[in-house]
Order: C-alpha cells, then sequence, then structure tokens
C-alpha cells in the first residue's frame, strides 16, 4: 500500500479513537461543553460532506467528461467503421457490377458466336437443299 493510501487510511483509526475518547470524556463535561462539542461534530462532519460532495462533483465531472470522451471516441469509430463498411460495398457493388457487366458481354458474345454459327449452319443447309433439289431436278428429267 501506498504511504499516502496509509496515511489516509490510518486518519480513520486516528479519528475514531479520537471521537471515541471524546465521546467517553463528555460524561465528566458540562452540558454546555456537550453541546458545544455536538455542535463543532455537526460541523465537521458538514464540512467533510461538503469535501466530499466537491469531490464526488469532480469525480462526476471527470467521469462524465471521460464517459463523454469515451462515447464520442466510440462514435467516431463507428462511423469510421461504417464508413469503410460503405466504401467496401461500394467496391463490392461496383466489382458486382463489373462482373455482372462482365457476365453480360461474354454473353452477348456467345450469342452472336451462336448467331453466326447459325447463320453458316443456315447457310450451309440451304446450299443443301438447293443442292438436293438440283439433284431430284437432274434425275427426274
Amino acid at each position: 500500500m501506498s504511504s499516502k493510501l496509509s496515511e489516509q487510511f490510518d486518519k480513520i483509526s486516528d479519528r475514531a479513537h479520537a471521537a471515541s475518547d471524546q465521546l467517553k470524556a463528555s460524561a465528566e463535561n458540562t452540558k454546555e461543553r456537550i453541546a458545544n462539542d455536538a455542535h463543532e461534530a455537526h460541523e465537521r462532519a458538514a464540512a467533510a460532506a461538503e469535501r466530499l460532495n466537491n469531490k464526488a462533483d469532480a469525480a462526476e465531472e471527470k467521469a462524465e467528461s471521460h464517459w463523454r470522451e469515451v462515447k464520442e471516441k466510440w462514435h467516431a469509430h463507428v462511423a469510421g467503421v461504417r464508413a469503410k463498411i460503405d466504401r467496401k460495398e461500394a467496391e463490392i457493388d461496383a466489382h458486382h457490377a463489373e462482373n455482372d457487366a462482365e457476365w453480360a458481354e461474354g454473353y452477348a458474345l456467345d450469342a452472336i458466336d451462336f448467331a453466326l454459327a447459325a447463320i453458316d449452319e443456315a447457310q450451309a443447309a440451304v446450299l443443301d437443299a438447293i443442292s438436293a433439289r438440283a439433284n431430284a431436278v437432274a434425275l427426274s428429267s
């Protein structure tokens, strides 16, 4: 325990002993002296309560200030994370859009290739039909 804490803790014992001694001695004191001691004890208690209130107010302000700072840092952190998520979503959206565009372009090229192949196939089929017709005409004459 640090010396300051030890000293403060010892004050508890010292004050309790002093109060106990004063209470024991008060049995021999006059009524006026007891009333005066009681008044002084009330003043000390009120002063101690005021010191505690001031310390509590200062601690509360410090705690509130600290809590406010913690909350502000947390909100800034959350906002930063949210912004990062939004950027990533935009990147992901852009990435998905890029992928979608690549897929659509690929599909269009495949459809064109299919159409070109179908034209080539149609041309070959037409030529085969013309040839078959010419052969049929030649054979029927």
